[in-house]
């Protein structure tokens, strides 16, 4: 055999080993290995909801995508076995609004809604700071007593009465909070109930995870196994546990709201984004500004003037009226200037959407990064751009702005990154088939 075929031999078995693994979880995981890229995971989902966060009635949480310290995975097929990481029971995921902190969505169950696993779970408020009573008595140095050094200062005790007044123990001068029973989260045996949904324990204590729970339960949750939604199983026995367990959100219903989630194998340091104008006059002008834009955009094209136009001085159309204009205005960095989102639609038929990422220039006029235009007409090719929010999807401090890519019959999620002066779609989700993504523009918010 020639040098030249063994080079090419050796070239092919290195590029087979070199293709990309992330479809499948490839099975047990060193857990002190660092993960891929040696860089920590940091998964960013939406979750869709009816109702309200402290009252959610059904909801979903769609995988976006994971960042593993290189680039960006699709969380839909990353490490999936068959249900893939990023929904994962006991998955959990810290909602955000503008950067800042909303509460958090635990994921107790993995479900295949049309093709798309999501995640099912429920919403938890964020914790309350605990707020110490004030003392009757402030603590004195005092002599020595009860046999101690006389000379030896020492705090004094609280009195026993005023010790039971303030809610402490007589071993602790500090008050204790109450506990959860261990019956509000497992049963008997020790498998988790708390969501109606039975948990088997996992075999595989190596796999990656993203951010867990702090509890016994969520432990448990973490190392549990992705329940196969097509493994046969039996009636419920309890049919309270069945109506009280995780109600999974079907279709485009009316009414439904998105928020961005962040899930990350590190604990999460979350930033406000938003922007704050020192003059409420500019915010005026930048959305008059933005608005004047985006009528030119969604205005007709003016026919080519002939000589009867010429000699009657014909007119151009008159830009058309917006409505439903959202205007956004976020700080992607710290102490940075102000990326201004717009988007809009006509009420002519068919009706036209816009969507402008912009910056303010030196002279405080609108700098235009992406324009985006479609028509109800042209779904199918070219969908519409609805903004989600700003979210930090690697982790570097910096927000970038997810919008989710509505056509005719198909969605999609896109992840742009602002910077230097330019807006770009550093990534976007595979197209999931939804046969009622278009109904009244205003219906999803």
């Amino acid at each position: 055999m020639s040098r030249s075929a063994i080079f090419e031999g050796l070239c092919a078995a290195v590029l087979a080993c070199a293709l990309p693994a992330w479809g499948q979880y490839p099975g047990h995981v060193n857990p002190t290995a660092p993960s891929s890229g040696g860089q920590h995971l940091r998964a960013t989902a939406v979750l869709e909801y009816t109702g309200t966060l402290d009252h959610i009635k059904a909801s979903r949480l769609i995988p976006l995508a994971i960042w593993d310290g290189l680039e960006y995975e699709p969380a839909a097929l990353y490490l999936a076995n068959p249900a893939p990481l990023a929904v994962l029971g006991g998955t959990q995921y810290e909602l955000e609004s503008d950067g800042k902190s909303k509460g958090f969505y635990n994921v107790g169950d993995s479900e295949q809604i049309a093709g798309l696993w999501v995640g099912v779970g429920h919403f938890q408020a964020p914790a309350l700071e605990a707020k110490l009573r004030a003392m009757k008595h402030l603590p004195q140095i005092v002599g020595g007593a009860n046999g101690s050094n006389p000379g030896e200062p020492h705090f004094a005790h609280v009195p026993q009465a005023d010790q039971q007044a303030a809610g402490t123990s007589s071993g602790s001068g500090t008050p204790t909070l109450h506990s959860r029973s261990p019956d509000d989260d497992t049963t008997a045996d020790g498998s988790i109930s708390g969501n109606g949904v039975q948990v088997a324990s996992q075999a595989d204590a190596g796999q990656p995870t993203l951010h867990r729970r702090g509890s016994a339960t969520s432990q448990a949750l973490a190392n549990a196994a992705p329940i196969d939604p097509n493994r046969p199983h039996l009636s419920y026995a309890n049919p309270d546990a069945k109506e009280n367990g995780p109600a999974a959100l079907f279709g485009m219903p009316a009414g439904m709201k998105q928020i961005a989630g962040v899930s990350d194998s590190r604990e999460l340091d979350t930033e406000s984004y938003a922007f704050s104008w020192s003059n409420p006059a500019d915010q005026a002008k930048m959305l008059l500004d933005l608005e004047n834009i985006a009528q030119q955009a969604l205005a007709p094209q003016a026919a080519a003037p002939t000589r009867i136009s010429r000699q009657h001085n014909a007119t151009p159309p008159a830009p058309p009226s917006l409505a439903d204009v959202q205007f956004r205005v976020f700080s992607l960095t710290y102490g940075g200037g102000a990326t201004m989102v717009l988007s809009a639609h006509t009420q002519t038929d068919p009706i036209q959407y816009v969507t402008i990422i912009a910056q303010p220039d030196f002279y405080g006029n609108p700098q235009v990064l992406l324009k985006h235009v479609t028509s109800a007409n042209g779904l199918d090719a070219v969908p519409r751009m609805r903004l989600i929010d700003a979210v930090d999807t690697t982790g570097n401090g910096r927000g970038d702005l997810i919008f989710e890519l509505r056509g005719y019959n198909y969605r999609q999620f896109a992840i742009y990154s602002v910077y230097g002066g330019t807006a770009t779609r550093v990534f976007v989700t595979q197209p999931i088939s939804t046969p009622q993504a278009v109904e009244n523009p205003d219906s999803a918010s």
